[in-house]
């Protein structure tokens, strides 16, 4: 893939960036959560960068809405009823959605610029993360800038003797209209392939009803601003429907998202804010009538000595 590439260090305020010197592409981490906080690409007909993501490389948090870029789900995805779930004589909680890694700090492990810029981070549990997690675990996140295109590779690994039980997936923003004040979110378009997905229903609290239907879709997502806040909620069984396109007409910007190894599909965002989160899952929230954990929709049961690794790329154009 055509680039000149390098991986910048920065170990004081243990943010990294992977770019593409030739064209002028980068994306921007932070350890704290291994959250990519920055994606952007360059338009050479226009002269300029173009942000990608909600509050694209801004590091403080904002005074109200949502104050992420790109959050990483494990163990969880959504949240767990009462913040507690239980496997036999084990507890799994969590201090809020989502689970205990966005709220770590990754190690950075290694990185590379041969034909593309990567950077490999790595959790492992603390002190801190068994009060939440009883099981043993390594998680590896792989950030990879080929071209302009971003992939994000997963890795849990079971280093223990004992079966471990999780969920994870991907939670990234992007900018809604690319440029405020040039067109808006309800412009936009969220373009699904042709087929059939089930559609299931969530309840105020984000929780699982137990209710779903089969849709059929294929082209522009009909959506409004009330329903992603409530979180639209997808199972994609078919993995030759595991992609979809974000298109902001008035930027002339599209972004396709292929997630073939994960099986659910969440849409969010909140009123009045300009992004919309496109979420590949393993996995989602509980159910209003609590399963135990093992029971979970999507929950993956790795064995000791095994690895899970599946990835999602993101693929930037400008017409």
């Amino acid at each position: 893939m055509l680039g000149s590439y390098v991986v910048i260090i920065d170990n004081e305020r243990k943010i990294d960036r992977l770019v593409n010197e030739t064209e002028k592409s980068e994306v921007t981490i932070n350890r704290y959560g291994c959250e990519v906080i920055g994606y952007r690409i360059h338009d050479a007909a226009r002269g300029q960068s173009v942000p990608l993501l909600w509050r694209d490389s801004l590091v403080e948090a904002p005074e109200k809405g949502w104050k992420n870029h790109a959050t990483i789900l494990f163990p969880i995805v959504g949240g767990l009823k009462d913040k507690k779930s239980l496997l036999g004589d084990k507890v799994i909680s969590t201090r809020g959605n989502h689970g205990f890694a966005r709220h770590s700090t990754f190690d950075l492990i290694e990185t590379s610029h041969d034909g593309r810029a990567m950077i490999r981070y790595r959790l492992k549990p603390n002190s801190e993360i068994r009060q939440f997690y009883p099981f043993d675990f390594q998680l590896d996140l792989v950030y990879e800038l080929i071209g302009n295109i971003l992939a994000a590779t997963f890795e849990v690994t079971n280093p223990g003797r004992e079966t471990i039980l999780y969920q994870f997936g991907w939670h990234p923003g992007f900018a809604t209209p690319v440029f405020s004040g040039k067109g808006s979110k309800t412009d936009c378009r969220i373009l699904l392939p042709k087929g059939k997905i089930t559609k299931y229903e969530n309840n105020e609290h984000c929780r699982l009803t137990g209710k779903s239907s089969e849709i059929t879709v294929g082209g522009p997502l009909v959506w409004t601003e009330q329903e992603l806040e409530a979180t639209l909620m997808f199972g994609v069984e078919d993995p030759e429907m595991r992609h979809l396109t974000l298109e902001d007409p008035a930027s002339r910007v599209s972004i396709r998202m292929e997630f073939p190894d994960f099986p659910h599909l969440g849409l969010w965002s909140e009123p009045g804010d300009e992004f919309i989160c496109i979420e590949p899952w393993q996995g989602m929230d509980d159910h209003e009538e609590q399963e135990t954990f093992d029971k979970k929709l999507g929950v993956v049961k790795l064995e000791p000595g095994c690895s899970d690794k599946r990835t999602i790329t993101v693929t930037p154009r400008i017409a």
